[in-house]
């Protein structure tokens, strides 16, 4: 009896499961297709029915997932700093050369940036225009500094990096270097945006070694 009764709830159980996949399918669709316009044409001038036609999906859908336009720079937010979490969490403790690893971390942090040099021109011009989003993005930066903080330390530790300023400083430093060598290169995205980085990364590395 358990076994029948078990063949016949299972079925009705899969129909949730299914729904959920659809869901997170179309907010993954729906957030894509933000990015990619936002980049395209900047936040100010996309709009939510611009959104909602390039996904595919009705207005109302949209709002299903996300209050607003800026929600959706929120969400990146929220990818970019699982990014991080994921990177250092795997790299905490490796042994591979500094700029190398640090160069991985950057092209993963520029996945969507190098594809669409637009993206951190409408990122800041969000952050600059919203109170809200320029407060949570402050925090999320922030967060991830800490994190990173953490294999600067094992660095220092080592005796790899110089042990003179804390950590957090160096990896302060770090994301300073990273986001200005992509905001440069947006205005003016001639070279491959690896190659900024590599260079930008290096100069950084050679700054940071311990003497």
């Amino acid at each position: 009896m358990t076994t029948v009764m078990e063949k016949e709830t299972s079925p009705s159980q899969r129909p949730s499961g299914r729904r959920a996949k659809r869901s997170e399918e179309t907010r993954e669709r729906i957030f894509r297709a933000a990015l990619s316009l936002f980049a395209e044409r900047g936040i100010n001038a996309t709009t939510i029915e611009a959104i909602t036609a390039a996904a595919d999906v009705g207005k109302g859908t949209f709002f299903n997932y996300f209050d607003n336009k800026e929600s959706v720079l929120l969400e990146y937010r929220e990818l970019q700093m699982a990014r991080v979490a994921e990177f250092v969490a795997a790299n905490r403790d490796s042994d591979r050369p500094l700029a190398p690893l640090l160069l991985q971390l950057a092209l993963t942090l520029a996945m969507e940036q190098e594809k669409s040099p637009g993206l951190i021109q409408s990122l800041m011009t969000a952050v600059f225009a919203n109170e809200t989003v320029q407060k949570r993005m402050a925090e999320a930066m922030e967060g991830n500094i800490r994190q990173l903080a953490t294999v600067m330390a094992r660095r220092q530790q080592s005796g790899e990096i110089r042990s003179d300023l804390d950590a957090f400083s160096i990896a302060q430093s770090f994301q300073r270097i990273i986001f200005g060598t992509m905001i440069t290169w947006s205005l003016n995205p001639v070279d491959p945006l690896e190659e900024n980085l590599k260079r930008s990364i290096q100069v950084f590395v050679d700054g940071a070694r311990s003497k």
